[in-house]
């Protein structure tokens, strides 16, 4: 039984996923992870659907991303380490060591365009580790709320894009999360009796301790985040405005809501003992406890694109994201009842460890990019002209972390990003596809603003010992490579 409760106390949190945090593709990654109304292929459900229409080719695309994060490690805290029920001098501090957390996976792609004016796509990111972690925190000690095992997972998403009107589109998509039900029923039979020695200690009382596990079931459920884009090509019906591009989306809110239903009995046996008579006991501990792993907030976003020529394309994205209603997978206590034939406890009397306050607010960040087009050469009669384009990005990622009680070491910073990518297009030079070939390289890099968290109960579990401040900062980076065949 100590392991369901291992499961269910970690020390990491899930929200979003690692899409939201990296970036997907590497042309939007390269130019600093956005561009809500750049149309660069078939990589673009998690972006904006409605980019799909204009899709000239059936696509496959594959890539690889290494994702990884360094967040520093706190100092010393004051825990219960040897498990004694009391936090006094007897126990060791509790040293948590730096998290470094790798979010490694592949990028795919399949996107076609159907009848000219509707462009279909399925999207994916593969982890090459975990496909999936569900993992709870422990809200007194410092956790990396907006990190952790939020990017450790699965993303999919499949859109449809389709042309209403002169230069006007619109999409639709919808990316998997899920919904999980963990249920697990149990008996501890423990039975005391006389000792074989009348010197004997306590512990020469337990003839034994039984564990049985009658039943675990863990069931995962399909849910989905719907998105709706639109797209603009202003030139359609401005010609005066040439080469500009506006787009507008919207992500509703989803995640993965746990429920782990535990009915633990615990059977106690008394033979022999002294005067005493011979009894038995049962006591009955059913227990619900609601956790939400993996928040994904409803998001706003806004974007502009506009290029000269052949030359150079620039863009503008703005995301409006609400955090305000973002739940923590923090393991909650939703019901609880003892029931024993000796007494009767009242519910009033169970009390939840895990209460806590905090205040997410709603956030405003900024991405903005350019791809300039290099001078390109002719290889080859086969290759055809070799078309080389440059990438470069930044963004602003404003942490919605505002408030927090006593009672937690939650942690998190605003985030400013810088890119840089290249790209290639040229010929298939052994003529097994019709279309052009794209290969594309980015680099990216993340850093936190650095601060400290000191808590305001300095003797509270959890605490640093001396009252010393936890160290707030930390840097993510990404780099990866992609190919792309169209046919």
């Amino acid at each position: 039984m100590v392991s369901v409760w291992v499961v269910l106390a970690g020390v990491a949190v899930a929200e979003a996923g690692p899409v939201d945090i990296h970036g997907f593709g590497a042309a939007s990654m390269g130019r600093g992870s956005g561009g809500v109304a750049v149309a660069d292929g078939g990589m673009t459900v998690f972006r904006n659907p409605a980019l799909l229409h204009e899709l000239e080719w059936a696509e496959a695309t594959v890539g690889y991303a290494v994702n990884r994060s360094s967040f520093p490690a706190p100092p010393a805290l004051q825990w219960d380490t040897n498990r004694d029920g009391l936090l006094n001098g007897d126990d060791e501090p509790l040293r948590l060591g730096a998290e470094r957390t790798r979010a490694d996976g592949a990028m795919v792609s399949m996107a076609r365009n159907v009848g000219g004016r509707v462009g279909i796509a399925l999207n994916a990111f593969m982890p090459a580790g975990r496909f999936l972690r569900l993992r709870t925190t422990e809200p007194a000690l410092p956790a990396w709320i907006m990190h952790g095992n939020r990017t450790q997972r699965l993303e999919l998403a499949v859109g449809l894009g389709a042309e209403v009107y002169r230069g006007v589109s619109v999409g639709v998509s919808t990316e998997l999360v899920g919904h999980a039900k963990y249920r697990i029923n149990g008996t501890i039979d423990i039975a005391a009796g006389a000792a074989d020695d009348g010197d004997g200690t306590a512990e020469d009382l337990v003839e034994h301790v039984r564990v049985d596990v009658h039943d675990m079931t863990l069931d995962l459920m399909s849910r989905f985040v719907p998105m709706i884009g639109i797209y603009w090509d202003v030139e359609a019906l401005v010609p005066a405005l040439k080469g500009s591009r506006i787009a507008a989306t919207w992500r509703g809110s989803g995640g993965v809501p746990v429920d782990a239903d535990i009915d633990l009995q615990i059977n106690g046996t008394v033979t022999e003992i002294g005067d005493l008579d011979s009894m038995s006991l049962a006591l009955v501990l059913p227990v619900e406890l609601s956790i939400f792993d993996h928040f994904v907030p409803q998001r706003w976003s806004v974007g502009w694109s506009h290029q000269h020529q052949d030359a150079v394309r620039g863009y503008v994205d703005v995301h409006a994201t609400r955090w305000s209603a973002m739940r923590v997978n923090v393991a909650h206590l939703s019901e609880a009842e003892i029931r024993s034939q000796l007494f009767d406890l009242d519910d009033d009397l169970l009390v939840d460890a895990n209460e806590y306050s905090v205040q997410f607010d709603d956030t405003l960040s900024v991405h903005a990019g350019v791809e300039v087009m290099l001078p390109g050469w002719t290889l080859g009669p086969k290759e055809g002209p070799v078309m080389w384009v440059g990438r470069a990005g930044a963004a602003h990622i404003p942490s919605p972390l505002a408030a927090q009680g006593p009672e937690t070491s939650f942690l998190d910073a605003d985030r400013i990003l810088a890119s840089g990518g290249l790209g290639i297009v040229h010929r298939d030079a052994l003529g097994l596809v019709p279309g052009p070939v794209a290969w594309d390289a980015f680099f990216a890099t993340q850093w936190l603003a650095k601060g400290s968290l000191v808590p305001e109960d300095e003797t509270r579990p959890g605490a640093p010992v001396n009252g010393q401040a936890i160290p707030v900062g930390g840097q993510l980076w990404s780099a990866g490579v992609q190919c792309s065949v169209s046919f």
